[in-house]
């Protein structure tokens, strides 16, 4: 669901960057964090036939990482893979370590950071960072994430885990998780990049409301 007052400022951004879209944004770093749950139960439980389904058993405590890196059509940025909950300082430090470096080496000529509205994000401590630091934040709607295309990326890492590597430690969870980013290309970034020339018209079609991408 998205509160009418954000489809307005969807649909205005959209209408705005509706020529930009065709052109593949191609100064903008698209960045995020997600959350990954080790798995340590079977996906399928076998039952008699007739029978109704067994619920399939959880762990109590399950093992959990969160991770934050970004995508542009030059290339991914680091990875940082961390656990327990981010506050704002911990947030300037993953862009200190991780950000900063890669707008130095990939984009000397200028950028645009991208970001959801997480309080963490926008909080004066990042506002402050973001000013000394010159990271240019590009301002986009709330309840968007429909507009960054890494949250398409964040799934298949995720399909990846459960298909290929099935890990079952916390330790196979991390490599699997590096091993994943280390292969996403420049070509792999771009591809997703581009998926925004359907999104954003179908934006503008619908109002700014969801569009389901």
């Amino acid at each position: 669901m998205i509160r009418h007052v954000n489809k307005a400022k969807r649909l205005e951004w959209a209408t705005q960057h509706l020529h930009e879209a065709a052109n593949g944004f191609l100064n903008v770093i698209y960045t995020d964090e997600t959350s990954i749950q080790l798995e340590t139960h079977r996906r399928f439980c076998y039952r008699r036939r007739g029978e109704p389904p067994r619920p399939k058993p959880k762990p109590k405590h399950p093992v959990k990482v969160h991770v934050w890196a970004g995508i542009s059509m030059r290339g991914r940025t680091g990875i940082r893979i961390f656990e327990g909950i981010m506050n704002a300082e911990a947030y300037v430090t993953i862009l200190s370590e991780t950000l900063l470096p890669f707008l130095h080496e990939v984009y000397p000529d200028g950028h645009r950071f991208m970001q959801d509205n997480d309080p963490k994000h926008t909080s004066r401590r990042a506002a402050q960072f973001f000013e000394s630091d010159g990271v240019n934040w590009w301002k986009t709607p709330p309840e968007s994430p429909d507009l960054n295309p890494i949250e398409n990326l964040w799934h298949e890492l995720k399909e990846f885990l459960r298909c290929e590597i099935k890990p079952t430690t916390n330790d196979e969870l991390v490599r699997g998780i590096t091993t994943f980013w280390e292969s996403v290309s420049i070509q792999k970034c771009a591809r997703y990049i581009r998926h925004l020339r359907e999104v954003i018209p179908k934006v503008i079609e619908d109002e700014g409301g969801p569009t389901g991408y």
